[in-house]
């Protein structure tokens, strides 16, 4: 069993969880695949773009015509705002005269004290928890600054289905991410291939912003996004943590 928090009732309460996803929570056992859960934080979510190996290559004719006419020389950051936040089992609207939009799949990290200025060397310590995140978004060609337009539509930033804790994550480089269209396999990513490690992340957003407690942070996404469509079930796995599904309806049609 791995120690997690999860959000069932508006707040993080200690549980448990094991294999084939049960959670164990005051003496109950709720399944997974049954039960929504509320997002893991109600804090902005901040997200780095462009840091996975072969972002850049892929992207080499783009980022040699303007506006950007070379590539980025820092980090790429973005923020979603509150009204993004979604929890697992909750629908992901599509909007009207829209027949698509894109799924990426990231691992997040979950602050677990204040951090202001922390050194890489330190940013481990900084780490409470990890979790899942998904950064659905419109079709979008902004690479330096992702537009608000087409990233933080409501419920755009499903986050969850619970914290695992930091103690059992033992080597958050080498987790598995895959990604799930209706059952089959879509995308497969490993953060092996991050470009900047978590410590280097913490590191880079503490220098110009303090990181409070339960803030959530997400490591990156990997290229290719996958694009889905009302009806659509997404399930999104990374190894150790766990699955977060949601589903695609037409804006209309949401409950």
């Amino acid at each position: 069993m791995k120690k997690i928090r999860v959000n069932t009732d508006g707040a993080l309460r200690e549980a448990t969880v094991d294999e084939p996803a049960l959670i164990h929570l005051d003496g109950n056992t709720l399944g997974l695949a049954g039960t929504r859960l509320q997002p893991v934080t109600d804090q902005p979510v901040v997200c780095v773009a462009l840091n996975y190996a072969g972002h850049y290559e892929q992207l080499a004719d783009t980022f040699s015509h303007p506006p950007y006419k070379e590539p980025p020389r820092q980090p790429v950051f973005f923020i979603k705002p509150r009204n993004t936040l979604a929890g697992h089992l909750d629908e992901i609207p599509c909007p009207d005269g829209v027949d698509r939009i894109y799924t990426g799949a990231g691992l997040g990290f979950v602050i677990g004290r204040t951090a202001s200025r922390v050194s890489r060397e330190q940013g481990f310590d900084y780490v409470g928890g990890y979790t899942i995140y998904n950064d659905f978004s419109l079709a979008e060609d902004s690479y330096f600054r992702p537009p608000v337009t087409t990233k933080c539509l409501d419920g755009y930033g499903p986050a969850g289905p619970y914290i695992v804790d930091a103690e059992e994550i033992t080597a958050p480089h080498d987790l598995a991410i895959s990604t799930y269209v209706n059952g089959e396999l879509k995308q497969t990513a490993s953060t092996k291939d991050l470009r900047l490690t978590i410590p280097a992340i913490i590191e880079e957003l503490t220098e110009f912003m303090t990181l409070v407690p339960g803030a959530v942070v997400v490591s990156g996404f990997p290229p290719d996004r996958v694009a889905v469509q009302p009806g659509d079930e997404v399930r999104v796995e990374i190894e150790r943590i766990g699955s977060l599904i949601n589903r695609i309806v037409k804006e209309a049609d949401q409950l």
